[in-house]
């Protein structure tokens, strides 16, 4: 896959997922015309179903790589804003997680389902509950 930063290089072999490129290094820089053409190559070579981008960071880039490769453009995946309201039990670092993986899964062919088991619960205030009530 290909994603708009390079953390994501990170988390994806942990689940058997492989990052091919992202387009806004550690380093914020815009990748060059031929960075760019060899990306767009590479990813027609390995037909990659998906480039993944942020749903707070909008990348033209990343939409011109997609239209150029027929890949599928999600953008919204989370690196700061935690899903549902606060109060939710998937208004966590564990939801948001879980919310991104499960959105990787579906666009790139697999099945997420699993995900909606998933304990999305902040542990911290689960802890604090649990001291609470003893």
């Amino acid at each position: 896959m290909l994603t708009y930063h390079d953390s994501w290089a990170y988390f994806a072999p942990l689940y058997g997922m492989t990052v091919v490129g992202a387009i806004q290094p550690s380093d914020f820089a815009e990748p060059s015309a031929r960075e760019l053409v060899e990306i767009i190559e590479q990813l027609k070579a390995e037909q990659v179903p998906a480039i993944f981008g942020s749903e707070v960071f909008a990348s033209p880039v990343l939409e011109q790589i997609a239209r150029e490769t027929g890949a599928t453009y999600v953008d919204d995946l989370r690196d700061d804003d935690l899903p549902g309201q606060p109060g939710d039990d998937n208004h966590s670092y564990f939801g948001l997680m879980a919310e991104n993986l499960r959105i990787m899964a579906e666009a790139l062919g697999g099945d997420p389902s699993i995900m909606a088991a998933f304990d999305t619960r902040n542990v911290t205030g689960a802890d604090n509950d649990v001291a609470q009530n003893q």
